[in-house]
Parts: C-alpha cells; structure tokens; sequence
C-alpha cells in the first residue's frame, strides 16, 4: 500500500464550476472513517445546518441563519446586480409563511435600463420605469398586505427628501403628532398627472377627520412662492377639486383661512362646498378680475333637476342662484340666511322659454323669519311693503313733437304724455294694467274752442260726458287710472281751466 502524502498533492486554483466534479478528502471523527466527499455535499451540509457567516463574526443574534460582516473605514455593502441587458429587475424578495410568487411579500428592487413598464415582471405594472427603485407589498385575497414604514423610538419621526440629499431637499416629515410639509410652495416643485389627493385633519369637537381636499387630472406644476396650480388639460382644466363618492355632505371641499390660528366655524348644515375665513378685524374681499373688450366679472349659478352626469329641466319655482347674508346670534347663525337676493325660474325650462324673475328677502327687526319684499320679473315690479322714495319717483314722458288729432295711451309703456291740438284730440287706450296710473297733459294752441274726446264712457269720467271743450289758447289736464285691467274699469278724472 502507498503512502501518499497530502502536502504532496498539487494545489487545486478553483473549484469545478460543477462542484460535484470537485473531490474533497474528509475524516468523520464519529465514526472515525476517513473517506471522500464532493464539493456539492460540503456546502449543502455547511448551509443545512449551519448560520451562514460571511466575514470575521464574532458572536450572533438571536435566530439568526445569516450574518454578514466587514470592516472599512468607507463602507460595507451587500450587492445585488441583475446583469441581464434586457428588461429584468434584481429584487430582494422576503414572503410570508402562506407566501406565494405572486402572494404576500415584500419587494425592494431596482428596474434596468431596457425595463418596459407595459410588459413588466412584477406586479408594480405602469406605475415603473426603466432604471427606477421601488419598494411594495403584495398581498393577497384575504387580510394583510398592508405596508408598514416608520419609527418605534420616542420623537423619531420619518422625513422625505427630493431633488437632492443634504437637510435643505428635506421637504417634510411624519412624527407622532402627524404630517408636515415644510412649505408646500417653495419645496414642493413636481409635475403632477392623474389624481392627487390632500387629507387635512383638525378638531372642531373631537379628534376626526373631518374634510380631505382632492386635486384630480390637473396634470399641472406645483411652483415655488405663492402656491400656483397651471397647467392646460383639455377636460378639467388647471384645477379640479374632486370629492370621493364616499365623502361626507357636511363637509367642506376647500376650506381657506387667513385667521391667525387657521381656524374656521363648523358648518352644520349639509352641502358647503367651499368656506373661506378672513383675515381678524378686515373686510374679507373675494375679487373677480377681466381686462379687454367685451369682458366683465361673473360669478354665475347654474340650476338643473336630475343628477351632474344627467341633469333634467328647471321646473318653475326653482332657485337659480342665491346670495344671502348671515349674522351671529347668541349661539350660532341662521340657516339660509337673514337677508337674501334669490334668482328663481318663473316657468317650466325648455331650450326657447327661459323665464326668470328677482327675487329679495328680508327678516323683520324683533324676529328671524324672512319676508318677501320685492319681485322683478321681466316686464314688471311688485313691491310686497311700503315704498319710501325719498326724492319722489321720475318718470319717462311721452312728447309728441307736433299738434295732434289722436294719439294712443299705451298702459304698459306709458305714465306722462304731453300732446298739442289745434283741431281737437281724440284718445284711445290700450294694453291697461290694473292699479296703473297714466296722466295726459294737453295744450290747445289754436285760438278757438276744440274737442278733447277722453276714450272713456262718461260714466266713468269726472266730466259725466264722453267729450270736453278746450277753449281757445287753454291746457287741460286728464288723469287715466286702471282698477282691474279693462276699458270698462278704467276712470279718467279732468281739470280743466
């Protein structure tokens, strides 16, 4: 038998890339065999059954299969690299018990530069690029799946940094008391596209939340200074605040405030969409600019029956637009108002018939009940209390230029007429309007007696007769007034001289 020793062997420079093919010479001190093994069997018997300890490691944690250690003045690092030039990603994978390729774990990975978004291999789909970093979790069809990133330590708190790496890219930070953003104009500087969702959080009288601003498809740029939102969307536009569907009525969509501690009264009733508190003792203005020809300020109310997406006709009655002004009372502020201009429909609405009317309402002084003071509709005005023209009333005379053998009192368009004759006046009536007043003002400028026919039966005329006489070079004054809108109740009173 030949004794070989082992130090006489030759010095093997690498392992068999199949380490099967690789022979290793071992002594089992148990049953104090000394025999053969392959490469392969070594390292399945190292990683079954022992920690895998890369490193000069002194001592593990507790349940610990892996430990990595180094030592560098820089750093130490653990690399994963997907070589593959096409559309891989190189990920670091860690799954549930019940986990699955496509269940119930967490991803941390790195997409390469060919990566296609539209055909990817995980399941972050669109949402990453090429050369793009990500972390996810994926959960499954029962409970979990959740995410979970934070801190465990007493006044730790997570900060978020863009465009750079230093403490001034930090744009703000999440800590026990909530979500700060360190200035939302100057550090935020982002394009953004599909929707963008805003959730505030204040007590009013207990800790909820109580309104979430939405910014939906405004594909617009956040930019530094004053908070601007511009951009040039073919269906919404620079801005579009949109509520969820399960988004509560009594609450606010946008809620502004200057007050000195960014408070603003609860709403308690249902359907504000905006709420915008003023600065403390100072007018709280709301401007409406428009510069150019043929261009005004518009603050318009639009009224349909049925729903947004399928909206029916006005019906009659219904208020189109409404303005209203409130006070404080003892403990709080009226519903609706106290004081209000309403723009109501005043038929049913079809594409050609329209019509509207105006509308006031005041609350009498002693009490909180809303009375209707006034009404304008198209052709006509009706006052419901007492008018106090304080300077009188000015009417618009009708003149007729000329002498004049008969002229037409129009009640709807007339109230003084001023009319010359020089071979008398015949006068019809038209159009009468109950409770109107028309006066007439008639010169017989010729120097002998002419006839003044009033139009009237003489019944109902102070002269008892159908006709007067003006005598030559003299003036009579004659006063129509309707009781119920007809001929035959309509008076004419005459003075003559």
């Amino acid at each position: 038998m030949s004794t070989v020793k082992i130090s006489d062997l030759p010095v093997l420079s690498r392992l068999n890339s199949n380490t099967s093919n690789t022979l290793l010479i071992g002594v089992d001190v148990g049953s104090d065999i000394t025999g053969q093994l392959t490469a392969t069997a070594l390292a399945a018997a190292l990683y079954l059954n022992n920690v895998l300890n890369v490193g000069n490691n002194s001592s593990f944690l507790p349940n610990t299969i892996a430990q990595f250690a180094g030592t560098s003045n820089n750093y130490v690092q653990i690399n994963l690299e997907n070589i593959n030039n096409d559309y891989g990603t190189a990920d670091y994978i860690v799954t549930s018990n019940t986990g699955t390729d496509t269940s119930y774990y967490v991803d941390l990975g790195f997409a390469n530069k060919n990566y296609n978004p539209s055909s990817p291999y995980n399941s972050l789909g669109t949402a990453l690029n090429a050369l793009d970093a990500y972390l996810y979790a994926q959960g499954g069809a029962g409970p979990g799946g959740n995410l979970v990133i934070g801190t465990t330590s007493t006044g730790t708190k997570i900060n978020f940094i863009a465009g750079g790496s230093n403490s001034s890219n930090i744009i703000g930070y999440i800590d026990s008391t909530g979500i700060h953003f360190n200035s939302i104009t100057s550090q935020i500087s982002s394009q953004v596209s599909g929707n963008l969702a805003i959730a505030e959080a204040y007590t009013d009288t207990a800790n909820t939340f109580i309104q979430t601003h939405y910014l939906a498809n405004t594909k617009g740029v956040f930019t530094a200074g004053d908070f601007n939102v511009s951009g040039n969307t073919t269906n919404y536009g620079a801005l579009t605040l949109k509520a969820p569907s399960t988004f509560p009525n009594t609450f606010r969509l946008l809620t502004i405030s200057a007050a000195s501690n960014n408070y603003s009264q609860p709403t308690s009733q249902t359907g504000y969409i905006a709420q915008i508190t003023g600065y403390a003792n100072t007018p709280t203005k709301l401007i409406v600019d428009s510069f150019g020809a043929n261009t005004y300020g518009l603050i318009a109310g639009r009224t349909a029956r049925g729903s947004a997406s399928s909206p029916s006709s006005t019906l009659s009655g219904d208020v189109l637009m409404r303005f209203a002004g409130n006070g404080w009372g003892t403990t709080g502020f009226s519903n609706l108002g106290v004081g209000r201009i309403d723009i109501v429909a005043a038929e049913n609405y079809t594409d050609s018939s329209k019509g509207s009317q105006i509308q006031f309402w005041n609350t009498q002084p002693g009490t909180n009940t809303l009375n209707q003071i006034a009404t304008f509709n198209a052709t006509e005005v009706t006052f419901s209390g007492h008018v106090y023209p304080s300077k009188g009333f000015i009417y618009t005379p009708l003149v007729y230029p000329s002498a004049q053998t008969a002229i037409t009192i129009d009640f709807v368009n007339n109230s003084l007429v001023r009319a010359q004759t020089t071979s008398g006046l015949t006068v019809s009536l038209t159009n009468q309007i109950a409770g109107k007043t028309v006066e007439l003002w008639i010169t017989n400028t010729s120097g002998t007696n002419q006839t003044f026919t009033t139009g009237i039966s003489a019944i109902n005329s102070t002269l008892n007769a159908t006709t007067y006489t003006m005598p030559g070079t003299s003036t009579t004054y004659a006063r129509y007034f309707c009781i119920d809108g007809t001929l035959a109740n309509t008076l004419v009173s005459v003075v003559h001289s």
